[in-house]
């Protein structure tokens, strides 16, 4: 089966010669932390373009291979792509805001970043989330001046016309899983006011909240459905990050009052176009939210984080065929022995790998204290895992 071909089965319960081999992401750190291991100085980052010199000898130059194929991972995935992977339809504002360096010192840096934010970035720890100080809208006035940098119809929504003719020859001729992208209506709102701006407009002005609200519906049906209508599109990934260890950030009473409509929406025009593979990208406890997102039509989640409570083989008992899976591999047990990186990967995966609408990756970035070895070893043990799923067996239906 070509990798497409092998996604869409699994996504829909039918048999497969193999599960699709997927990886969530890779960190810098961490694959910096594997050359000084033993993985060749080649084997970069796909955002890496450049090659790097490798040990054997000065000036002797190999040409870059992303550390997903290094690793024999399908193509066209989400995070790890080689080929195509996403249409290539910008949803984020334009023009972005002038980035502004505002103080830099050897331990943080302040900054104003291209989307208006303010935040000092901590340069002594790695990785880390930065502060986030000051977000770009905090009144009427600001959100006026927002909504003038999400035209649908602005220049550079869309690669120029050869680039978009070329990239249609491309995916209509492809045998990888092509995927559309966007922010969910908490992922950005959050990120025009704040996760505190947003909470306290629920109560200080909530009729902005529901005009923020329908703009987003509006912006996202406006620019995407060219894509939709010049491309055969297999998957959507909604970007929402809105939940905690232990529980939304937002409540679900909230969340189907302001964002539950819009998604019905959104939703209408995906699968009015053929896309029935609907994913939503968020951390955190997602129990409350899982019910939600099925109402609107959403039948995915990603990257499903233990550490929050969350378990993909609970879910497939509880949702059966109705909640699509990505992810639920703790990556904080990857970085033990190669007996407790077994456990983790057997405890759930081969149930999931036989279950069907499942594939296995890490709960979210590899970080840089999983050792090489322990990663060699991870991927050996699901590809051996991946050929022995066939014919989906029937999970309880929810």
């Amino acid at each position: 089966m070509t990798p497409r071909e092998r996604f869409l089965a699994t996504m829909r319960f039918q048999a497969v010669d193999r599960c699709p081999l997927w990886e969530w992401h890779y960190l810098e750190d961490t694959v910096e932390r594997w050359w000084g291991e033993g993985l060749p100085p080649n084997i970069v980052l796909p955002a890496e373009s450049a090659a790097r010199p490798t040990s054997a000898g000065a000036g002797l130059r190999e040409a870059p291979v992303s550390v997903a194929s290094h690793f024999g991972l399908d193509p066209g995935q989400p995070y790890c792509q080689g080929t195509l992977a996403y249409v290539p339809v910008n949803t984020g504002m334009l023009p972005p805001f002038q980035v502004q360096i505002l103080e830099d010192s050897e331990r943080t840096q302040l900054l104003i970043d291209d989307e208006g934010v303010t935040k000092q970035i901590l340069k002594h720890i790695a990785p880390a989330m930065p502060r986030f100080l000051e977000f770009p809208v905090k009144n009427r006035d600001d959100w006026w001046a927002m909504q003038q940098r999400y035209d649908p119809a602005a220049p550079g929504r869309y690669p120029p016309p050869a680039e978009w003719s070329a990239f249609k020859a491309s995916a209509a001729s492809r045998d990888v899983p092509l995927g559309i992208i966007f922010d969910g209506y908490f992922g950005r709102l959050r990120r025009w006011m704040g996760l505190e701006g947003l909470l306290y407009a629920l109560y200080d002005d909530a009729g902005l909240l529901e005009a923020m609200c329908a703009f987003h519906t509006e912006f996202i049906l406006a620019t995407i459905e060219r894509a939709l209508q010049e491309v055969n599109v297999d998957y959507a990934n909604i970007w929402e990050d809105m939940a905690y260890k232990n529980g939304p950030l937002m409540s679900p009473r909230h969340i189907r009052q302001y964002m539950l409509p819009g998604y019905k929406q959104i939703v209408d025009l995906l699968i009015k176009h053929g896309v029935d593979v609907i994913f939503v990208d968020s951390d955190g406890n997602l129990d409350l939210l899982i019910p939600i997102w099925l109402e609107a039509g959403i039948n995915g989640v990603w990257p499903i984080e233990v550490a929050a409570g969350m378990d993909a083989k609970a879910l497939r008992e509880q949702y059966g065929r109705d909640l699509l899976l990505v992810g639920g591999i703790d990556k904080r047990e990857l970085s033990k022995g190669r007996e407790q990186v077994r456990a983790e990967v057997m405890r759930q995966v081969p149930y999931l790998m036989e279950s069907g609408g499942y594939i296995p990756t890490v709960d979210h970035s590899v970080p840089p204290d999983v050792s090489l070895d322990n990663y060699v070893y991870f991927r050996q043990l699901l590809a051996e895992l991946a050929h022995h799923a066939g014919a989906p067996a029937a999970p309880p239906v929810s």
